[in-house]
């Protein structure tokens, strides 16, 4: 997902994420990294920034699934990360 910015407030995201754990359920497996060359352009690879105005993504934090645009689980390896089906956000998150 590139860039992205967390938000406290679903008004002020763009994305609402509700974060899972297990695969299977998840609609993709993000991988959290430092760098933001390595992030730009990814939708499964994450740099979390402390700006909106680099942010290609501003998300909010949910706890209901129902209400979130996307579920996702944290894995350890890029290799591993990537979508787990179709959806409307493929290819939007980091550009």
């Amino acid at each position: 997902m590139a860039l992205i910015k967390i938000k406290e407030s679903r008004s002020a995201s763009d994305i609402l994420v509700c974060e899972v754990t297990s695969r299977s359920v998840a609609d993709l497996l993000v991988c959290k990294v430092e760098s933001r060359s390595v992030a730009r352009g990814n939708d499964h690879l994450w740099c979390f920034v402390e700006s909106s105005s680099v942010a290609d993504s501003k998300i909010c934090f949910v706890n209901s699934r129902s209400v979130a645009d996307l579920l996702i689980c944290y894995v350890n390896s890029r290799s591993v990360a990537g979508w787990k089906k179709e959806h409307p956000l493929k290819g939007k998150i980091g550009n």
